[in-house]
């Protein structure tokens, strides 16, 4: 047996599921259709009506990405290197935060050390394979 003709119809998918109602997805639909309780023709397939604007949610670029982490990382060091000042002049006695606030910077230097040199080796991947 064929595995596409195993495949139930559209009209047997919109009887089995009444949240496929062809009528709440397109008014457009002919009268037809809309009695027979299905697509009874091809030109009865709801359109997607362009004219109405659509508002997207773009997913940000791998750069934008990217920046973001570098970003994160620099201010990680930076909170670090504040709350180590900050022990040693005396300003703070909690010596756990500072060394927490190390170890984070330290762990997120260290992975963004690592992303670095994955994307290096990806690119140079790249540059040897032949077209």
């Amino acid at each position: 047996m064929d595995a596409v003709s195993s495949l139930p119809s559209l009209n047997e998918l919109l009887r089995q599921n009444p949240n496929l109602n062809p009528q709440k997805f397109s008014p457009k639909l002919n009268s037809e259709s809309q009695l027979a309780g299905g697509l009874s023709s091809p030109s009865a397939v709801p359109l997607i009506d362009k004219t109405t604007s659509v508002d997207r949610v773009t997913a940000p670029g791998f750069a934008d990405m990217f920046q973001k982490f570098v970003k994160g990382v620099d201010y990680k060091k930076k909170v670090s290197a504040k709350e180590t000042q900050d022990l040693i002049l005396g300003r703070s006695d909690n010596i756990h935060e500072a060394v927490v606030k190390s170890e984070e910077a330290k762990v997120a230097f260290n992975l963004m050390i690592e992303v670095r040199n994955k994307l290096v080796d990806s690119y140079k991947e790249l540059m040897r394979m032949q077209v």
